[in-house]
């Protein structure tokens, strides 16, 4: 009778074994479901915003926003008071806002950043429509030039 009941304990540890191995492999997957679901929303909600932003900055602007290249990196100007002007810009697959004097050199160290985009782009078409391209896609914006 010791010998069944031997068989019997060794057959039940297996399986519980068994069992917590594929409980845990389903935890473990779940995790890592729900953080590649979480950081694909993240992503997503920021392409979006990082567009939002600066057309928003745009249609709120006072002055003639200009297209402008920033020591290599794209972007954008808009007029403030006093001889400042807020630059919007891309800078090493990040979009930066920097307000500073309209005669002075971008300074990345100086700028909040906006978000992370791949691509940005900025230019005039048919006369006061501003194209701008993201990459969660392209907006337009008329100036009213």
């Amino acid at each position: 009778m010791t010998k069944t009941r031997g068989a019997a304990d060794i057959i039940s540890t297996i399986t519980v074994a068994v069992l917590f191995i594929v409980i845990l492999l389903l935890v473990v997957f779940g995790a890592s479901s729900y953080r590649h679901g979480t950081q694909a929303r993240s992503d997503s909600d920021n392409d979006r915003a990082v567009l939002s932003y600066v057309i928003t900055a745009v249609k709120d602007s006072d002055g003639e926003v200009k297209a402008r290249d920033f020591d290599g990196a794209p972007g954008i100007s808009i007029p403030g008071k006093g001889g400042y002007e807020q630059k919007i810009y891309m800078k090493d697959g990040r979009l930066l806002q920097e307000y500073s004097r309209t005669d002075a050199s971008p300074d990345p160290e100086d700028a909040l950043e906006i978000g992370k985009t791949d691509i940005f782009e900025a230019e005039f078409i048919d006369g006061g429509l501003l194209k701008i391209k993201t990459s969660s896609g392209c907006s337009y914006v008329d100036t009213g030039r």
